[in-house]
């Protein structure tokens, strides 16, 4: 899996590429984890556009990362699933959970509004 940071409007933008699975979600934790406790924007945008295959521990590791962002009083959110993965996170209802939007622009200007 890779992961690319970047700050945009004062969002952080986490794109994801590749897989999120058991084998690699501990390493998407941590690496979110220690990001926000640099002081870097606690409202998140989660890319998942380069993301092909993801299972339930990925989706744990997400949900994880939500519960970081909500205790430093930030926000996390989804865009851009496509493929698999857009179906896996619809199978799991995890648009009931996280607010979800079609592209990283619309959720960019949606918590930057």
């Amino acid at each position: 899996m890779g992961v690319n940071i970047e700050v945009r409007q004062n969002i952080s933008v986490v794109q994801l590429s590749g897989t999120l699975t058991s084998a690699n979600s501990n390493s998407l934790t941590a690496q979110f984890g220690a990001w926000l406790d640099r002081k870097n924007p606690v409202k998140c945008v989660l890319d998942l556009s380069k993301l092909e295959i993801l299972d339930s521990s990925g989706i744990g590791s997400m949900v994880t990362c939500l519960h970081k962002a909500k205790k430093l009083e930030g926000e996390l959110c989804l865009a851009a699933a496509q493929g698999r993965t857009a179906t896996v996170l619809a199978i799991a209802r995890l648009d009931l959970i996280f607010k979800t939007f079609p592209t990283v622009d619309a959720a960019v200007a949606a918590l930057a509004g």
